[in-house]
């Protein structure tokens, strides 16, 4: 494995970081956040640089880039908040896999449309009742013939409430037994009649915001079904592999931002005569953090390589996303002692990292499926 990157990937490592700091730096990302706003410079900024065209192949309208880049990419908008990483990666993912799965006016969308940063994806997947057993999914789609009729209801459906978004919904065209059988991905209008869209009240993660997604007898072309019918399941998990890669790219970026925010409060912040960092308690405590990215970030780019050399990483992925997710949640937590009542004071970053990443444990995959999964690849089998 090769830890060094390439001159490409440098150049896309230094244009994402000169991104953030001009267009989205935390103190930006932060004030979209107390806003709930829609910054339309972020979006078409990332569209100008060909950013949502990057993991696509060349010879489709695409750049070429693979998992390393995709990574690269994120961990440095993650640097701005999560958040901000997530309005890149929260398009990308359904595109991949629409653009994989897709009947070729589904692809020419996902080229002419999503590539372009004209339109977004959303995806519909969990509900009130079905979360980590995403089997489970309850809303239903009747075949008509030429159309289905879908009922039924999504839960924390990222980014499904913004404009110009078509919701990527799994629902349930077969029996619920077995119950990972019988699922299907469709494309949905959230402006169709019968769609319901509500803003969820969240702690954060207000950028792209979270919804709950009614639907009440939705008329679906079946030219909307992506993939196979009944085989939903598959299509999904062709791409969980690179999501928790990527979302791990974002987890460490906003971990390391909030390291280096916390420094320099200790460089600078006197107590007792002197900078608080130069107590050990305190630079032992940073210093440990810094191994704990450094560690998540290795685990992130071992999964990355595997995936760039087309070789399975399930077991590698579940690893990152858990480590990644629960380091940021650990430095956002010590960003906070370290930084103490000016961490508190709802004007600091400090307490935008705080809020934004309690949910890094929970969204994505709970820390508890990772483990799940990594100790079923070493035999052991939880459920």
């Amino acid at each position: 494995m090769d830890f060094e990157l390439t001159d490409e990937q440098r150049m896309l490592r230094e244009t994402a970081r000169q991104f953030v700091a001009k267009v989205c730096p935390a103190e930006q990302a932060k004030k979209w956040d107390e806003e709930s706003a829609v910054p339309p410079e972020l979006f078409s900024g990332m569209a100008d640089l060909g950013w949502f065209s990057l993991p696509f192949p060349a010879e489709e309208g695409g750049d070429g880039g693979g998992p390393v880049e995709l990574i690269v990419l994120a961990e440095e908008l993650g640097r701005a908040s999560f958040d901000v990483a997530m309005c890149y990666i929260g398009v990308l993912i359904p595109g991949i896999t629409v653009f994989r799965w897709g009947t070729e006016p589904q692809r020419d969308f996902i080229r002419d449309q999503v590539m372009t940063g004209r339109h977004r994806l959303a995806v519909g997947l969990s509900e009130p009742d079905s979360g980590s057993d995403a089997a489970a999914l309850r809303t239903t789609a009747e075949d008509r013939g030429d159309h289905f009729v879908v009922r039924g209801q999504k839960a924390w459906c990222t980014g499904a409430g913004l404009p110009d978004t078509t919701i990527a919904t799994y629902v349930r065209t077969g029996p619920r037994e077995p119950k990972h059988s019988g699922i299907s991905l469709l494309l949905i209008d959230p402006e169709s009649p019968g769609v319901e869209v509500r803003r969820t009240p969240t702690l954060a993660r207000h950028i792209l915001g979270t919804n709950e997604v009614f639907f009440g007898d939705v008329v679906v072309p079946k030219e909307n079904l992506v993939g196979p019918a009944g085989e939903g399941w598959k299509v999904m998990l062709s791409n969980i592999e690179l999501e928790k890669v990527i979302i791990t790219g974002g987890y460490l970026g906003a971990a390391q931002a909030t390291l280096d925010e916390m420094l320099e409060f200790a460089r600078t912040r006197q107590a007792f005569g002197r900078p608080v960092g130069t107590f050990q308690a305190i630079a032992h405590a940073i210093a440990d953090l810094q191994t704990e990215i450094d560690s998540a970030r290795l685990l992130a780019y071992r999964a990355a390589w595997l995936l760039a050399q087309g070789k399975p990483c399930t077991r590698e992925g579940s690893m990152a996303k858990l480590k990644g997710s629960e380091t940021y949640v650990a430095a956002a937590r010590l960003g906070m002692q370290v930084c103490a009542g000016h961490g508190f004071s709802t004007e600091s970053v400090m307490s935008f990292r705080y809020r934004e990443s309690i949910v890094a444990t929970i969204s994505g995959g709970t820390s508890q499926i990772q483990r799940n999964g990594i100790a079923r690849s070493m035999g052991l089998r939880t459920y």
